[in-house]
């Protein structure tokens, strides 16, 4: 790979989270040293600015919620029927995130940690507040859960992650399966609700 460059006086951090998102994207397994290579730094730098793999990953998932949060437009929340707003947001989410694949192994974000909190409340709230009015409006299943319904679309985003990641799908094609899945499911023919 070739090195990365980036001008500006704090633009070293950038550039190393640019380098880590292309190899770590690549190859999980890849060394600090190998970063510092593509970003054209040494390893001591890189370690100066994350002083583990963790803090490393943990600024590439905060780049990625915040390009998640600046991707999704207030209006795009506001979308009629509340199943073209899901289908926009799949849309938006699903070709930013492959850009992350680092993080498809890395643990979920940590609600603990006020950064990330932040940036995931700014995606899951608004996304619930959506699930809520399609179930005011009967487009969405009212004995659904919210959080359920959050922790659905998360679990089919992912899976439209992983297939484009593995080469099965094409993003379209893993958009739309994620939207065929998230709003019919994946029977052939609607059966019964048993709750």
């Amino acid at each position: 790979m070739t090195p990365i460059t980036a001008p500006g006086p704090d633009a070293t951090d950038d550039r190393i989270v640019d380098a880590a998102i292309r190899v770590l994207g690549s190859d999980p397994a890849a060394s600090m040293q190998q970063v510092a290579s593509v970003c054209g730094c040494g390893r001591a730098t890189v370690y100066r600015h994350f002083a583990n793999r963790e803090e490393l990953v943990r600024a590439i998932r905060l780049r990625a919620l915040a390009d998640c949060r600046r991707a999704l437009p207030p209006g795009v929340w506001d979308r009629e029927p509340v199943h073209d707003a899901l289908d926009a947001v799949l849309e938006t989410l699903i070709p930013l995130l492959d850009r992350y694949r680092v993080l498809l192994d890395a643990p979920p974000p940590d609600l603990s940690d006020p950064a990330q909190r932040e940036l995931t409340d700014a995606i899951v709230v608004p996304l619930r507040d959506l699930i809520r009015r399609g179930q005011a409006a009967g487009e969405i299943d009212p004995m659904i859960p919210p959080d359920f319904a959050v922790a659905a679309f998360s679990g089919v985003l992912r899976a439209a992650r992983e297939a484009v990641a593995c080469g099965t799908m094409t993003l379209d094609a893993a958009h739309a399966h994620a939207v065929r899945v998230l709003i019919t499911g994946i029977c052939a023919e609607p059966r019964p609700a048993s709750l």
